[in-house]
């Protein structure tokens, strides 16, 4: 196993992009589908949750199923674990589809509806009520249970939430690129995800023989 030859970043960046066109591809597709039936209102609504739905459909059916990507396949590399033995096991494939597409999309909501809420409580005048469910009907539960955590916090403390709100929205995309900065260094860990699930890539031959022996 000594022999296994580690995927140098040419063909991650290759990749990568590879995966982003078909994944934009399926996220097209499935908004062509939901704007024809339900309307462009309820896809411009949707159109977040379309796209989740689109990524989680792409990895499951490949990464999370045993098989490469089309974009792995295209430059014939195979995902392995930390032993760069063997190719990762069932939870941590989910691991990574997760923290690829569930949590970038949660982080982004749930900081999304925070800074709403907390910018209403920010305009709103203190003698004015703070009326909980006048709204509830047309709120989903996430942004109903936000809404009522904020209401219970100071105003000082409201405002110093504000203010880490804005500032870890500024933050995200800085990691993100300091992250690429890493990748380019080093070369590995094209993404965030598999760097914290410790997934890496052989090539070549011998990625079929991992696929085919070791899987």
């Amino acid at each position: 196993m000594a022999a296994l030859a580690r995927a140098g970043p040419a063909p991650l960046v290759r990749c990568a992009q590879k995966d982003e066109l078909y994944r934009g591809g399926l996220r097209n597709g499935a908004g062509a589908a939901v704007h024809g039936l339900a309307g462009s209102a309820r896809w411009l609504e949707w159109r977040r949750e379309v796209e989740l739905l689109s990524d989680i459909a792409y990895f499951s059916l490949t990464t999370l199923s045993g098989y490469q990507t089309l974009g792995e396949e295209y430059v014939n590399i195979v995902q392995v674990d930390p032993t760069k033995k063997r190719v990762p096991s069932f939870l941590r494939r989910a691991i990574l589809i997760s923290l690829h597409t569930v949590v970038p999309y949660c982080l982004e909501k749930g900081l999304l509806h925070l800074e709403h809420e907390l910018q209403i409580e920010a305009d709103r005048p203190r003698t004015q009520p703070n009326n909980l469910g006048g709204s509830c009907r047309d709120r989903t539960l996430v942004r109903n249970w936000i809404q009522k955590q904020v209401g219970e916090l100071s105003q000082q403390q409201k405002k110093t939430l504000l203010q880490i709100v804005y500032v870890l929205k500024q933050c995200i995309p800085l990691l993100r690129r300091l992250h690429l900065a890493i990748f380019y260094i080093n070369g590995m860990f094209y993404h965030l995800s598999k760097r914290i699930t410790g997934i890496t890539y052989v090539s070549g031959f011998i990625s079929y023989l991992v696929t085919n022996l070791l899987f």
